[in-house]
């Protein structure tokens, strides 16, 4: 079989859903793959497909996310901000995304700065290998695309604040290379004044997974690096580690590091910039998650127009604190392990990888089962398996800590 003749039998998404569950089932016999894919002939379908996947389908796939970005851009500046937009636009958010993407020439160089920093890779063990970055959220969250009626002029979707979908937010979690979403995280908050007033922080309630601050953007500063330094990284880690982290020039500072951590045992390794698509742990595992069970929250909240009772502030402290418990659990572990076995920064094995539409959004109790209450399930906890509404989920803040 050629790869002119795979294009025409599967598609991209198709081989990659193939290659997925075929690495995720590393037992698994032709006979079981081939019953679940009919169209895979033979063993040496899976090499062709992987072997297409690593050449042509990369290209096809950053044709994707161009085209993709491409469409994101184009729905924000028409059908939000209202603007007029022509061709040479597209053509600049176009070159903006493959100039980010810059696959061709990145990944080989990105690897192989993982394997250059091999021998001091292999002075920790993987308890002690560690990354952190930063993950930005709008204040609404609005889907790119949605369903509407053929040949619909205009398409729009309502927001409740425009200043909601324009100004993020940002959460700062830690996982280490033995499969554990370290027990606090970083959450930035957008403040005018860039800090709390009295009032707003006598308010708060402050869950004990979250180390909360505020900036004028939303985003992170030296201030609020150093908080992430001394909060929630010093509580959880020994003498002895090593910390991968993207080229933010905040980030980079070895003074800023020392301060914190004089031990020479603890290591600051920071990624080259540009490559963090590549390498980046979390990156590759663990934010495809939160952002997918965060985008399940505000989508039950909007469409079952929920009447959300916190504060903003509130809401948002409450929402990711649920997310980062979620994830912290048994069942996901395999999944924050595989970030850093794709980054090569570790070779162990992996297990099966269960993710969050498995575990916690495919649930069968269309009703919340605590007693006396109808509201809709939003999500199966991972932890008990108890079905739960947003309002025992989120307003409750079902934790297990």
């Amino acid at each position: 079989t050629d790869h002119s003749d795979l294009k025409n039998r599967f598609t991209l998404e198709e081989m990659e859903n193939i290659i997925e569950w075929v690495d995720e089932h590393p037992n698994a016999r032709f006979a079981t793959i081939s019953n679940r894919f009919r169209k895979i002939k033979s063993m040496n379908y899976i090499t062709k497909l992987r072997e297409y996947i690593e050449n042509d389908g990369t290209r096809l796939e950053k044709l994707k996310q161009i085209n993709a970005f491409m469409f994101d851009e184009f729905y924000l500046k028409r059908t939000i901000e209202k603007e007029a937009l022509h061709g040479t636009d597209l053509e600049l958010y176009a070159i903006q995304k493959a100039r980010e993407l810059n696959w061709d020439t990145f990944k080989a160089n990105a690897q192989n700065w993982t394997e250059n920093k091999r021998t001091l890779i292999s002075k920790y063990s993987s308890h002690q290998i560690l990354n952190s970055d930063h993950c930005s959220f709008q204040q609404e969250y609005v889907p790119p695309r949605t369903l509407s009626f053929t040949d619909e002029r205009t398409t729009e979707v309502a927001v409740k604040k425009k200043y909601n979908i324009t100004h993020p937010y940002t959460v700062q979690p830690v996982t280490s290379a033995n499969s554990h979403l370290l027990d606090k995280f970083l959450l930035i908050l957008q403040e005018k004044e860039n800090t709390f007033g009295t009032r707003v922080q006598q308010n708060l309630i402050i869950p004990p997974n979250v180390v909360v601050r505020a900036s004028k953007s939303g985003k992170s500063s030296d201030e609020k690096h150093h908080a992430f330094l001394n909060e929630v990284l010093r509580p959880l880690v020994g003498k002895k580690f090593l910390l991968f982290l993207d080229a933010w020039k905040t980030q980079t500072d070895l003074t800023k590091f020392r301060a914190v951590f004089p031990n020479q045992d603890s290591q600051l390794l920071i990624f080259p910039e540009g490559s963090t698509g590549y390498i980046q742990p979390q990156d590759l595992s663990l934010f495809r998650s939160w952002r997918f069970i965060h985008e399940k929250i505000e989508h039950y909240t909007h469409i079952n127009r929920t009447e959300i009772t916190l504060s903003d502030r509130q809401y948002f402290i409450n929402m990711h604190s649920v997310i980062h418990n979620q994830l912290s659990a048994p069942q996901f572990k395999n999944l924050i392990k595989n970030g850093f076995i794709q980054a090569q920064i570790t070779n162990e094995t992996n297990g099966h990888i269960e993710k969050p539409k498995d575990v916690c959004l495919k649930f069968y109790d269309l009703y919340c089962s605590v007693n006396n209450c109808n509201e809709r399930t939003l999500l199966m906890c991972a932890w008990c398996k108890q079905a739960l509404c947003y309002y025992h989920l989120i307003e409750d803040l079902h934790l297990h800590l």
